[in-house]
């Protein structure tokens, strides 16, 4: 069962083109959400090398961003 517009619907009664389209649908839901996933993870991964690389930047480029973060 799927719901389309509120109303409940049986794919099993579907045609062989309205079969197709729903697995199609199902199958790009499935991908939709891997992708969020992926870009979640993403993300925390460019946070985290983010802020490796700034305490790997040398101690006087560090000095003067931790001073332009407390000029602001």
């Amino acid at each position: 069962m799927f719901k389309i517009d509120d109303k409940e619907h049986d794919e099993t009664k579907l045609s062989d083109k309205g079969k197709f389209v729903f697995e199609q649908l199902k199958l790009l839901g499935q991908k939709k959400n891997s992708l969020a996933a992926d870009l979640n993870n993403i993300e925390i991964l460019v946070n985290h090398y983010s802020s490796v690389l700034k305490e790997e930047l040398p101690k006087e480029e560090k000095e003067k961003k931790e001073q332009k973060i407390d000029n602001k």
